[in-house]
């Protein structure tokens, strides 16, 4: 078999367009191969740190709880790249998602299940929000799941 077509292809397609399309890959692959889904619902800790408390003490709050789930539902601590998906389904007011995301994802890397926040220990990270029904709680979904081992588009290219 001959390389030449997907060589002439790879030459007009730029760097960022391969990891994206390697992103999206990714994502999808991750959503089959679903380790974890938590569905926290409401009452849970606060979304927002409180400038009256320790600034750490609403992660630390997130973090048992996760912890006490993953424990219940079998979910080892974190070995190597994850994957995470966070939705918030919210009640009243939108919380700031992005705020909310980063205490989830810290709580996550107290708990142990992801072993640091950026892109060398987390990968295909999506948060999103959306408003409740009005017979559905408020809840938090967090989906977590290994990333395989993958070698850089720069190192498949050169051999």
């Amino acid at each position: 078999m001959t390389r030449e077509p997907l060589d002439r292809l790879l030459a007009t397609v730029s760097d960022e367009e391969l990891e994206s399309l390697r992103d999206a890959i990714l994502r999808e692959e991750g959503r089959r191969r679903l380790q974890l889904n938590l569905v926290i619902e409401a009452p849970f800790p606060p979304l927002v740190r409180e400038e009256s408390d320790r600034a750490e003490s609403v992660v630390e709050r997130w973090a048992r709880l996760i912890t006490w789930l993953a424990k219940d539902a079998a979910f080892p601590p974190a070995g190597g790249k994850r994957g995470v998906s966070i939705c918030f389904t919210y009640a009243g007011e939108s919380p700031d998602v992005h705020e909310a995301g980063i205490i989830i994802q810290q709580a996550l890397v107290q708990a142990g299940l992801l072993l640091g926040r950026t892109p060398e220990w987390m990968d295909a990270t999506t948060t999103q929000a959306q408003h409740a029904d009005d017979d559905q709680r408020a809840t938090v979904r967090i989906q977590m799941w290994d990333k395989p081992d993958y070698a850089p588009w720069h190192e498949l290219r050169d051999e």
